[in-house]
């Protein structure tokens, strides 16, 4: 089933029924990125979760040191 993001109704015809809204066509697939490019994403996740972690932890313990 389709849903119209227009006027929220779920039809199976080709046209929604209530607005008159053609369904847009399925787009491609984006094309796989390149292993160097996603090997570079992954370490960089890696790097800024913890690092994200730490600076709340820092922020906050400071805060409670101020207290």
């Amino acid at each position: 089933m389709k849903y119209c993001k227009k006027c929220g109704v779920l039809y199976t015809t080709d046209v929604c029924p209530k607005c008159g809204v053609v369904a847009p066509e399925a787009s491609e697939p984006a094309p796989a990125a390149a292993p160097k490019t996603v090997r570079r994403q992954w370490i960089a996740i890696l790097i800024a979760i913890p690092a994200a972690i730490l600076l709340i932890t820092g922020v906050l313990y400071l805060l409670k040191a101020i207290q």
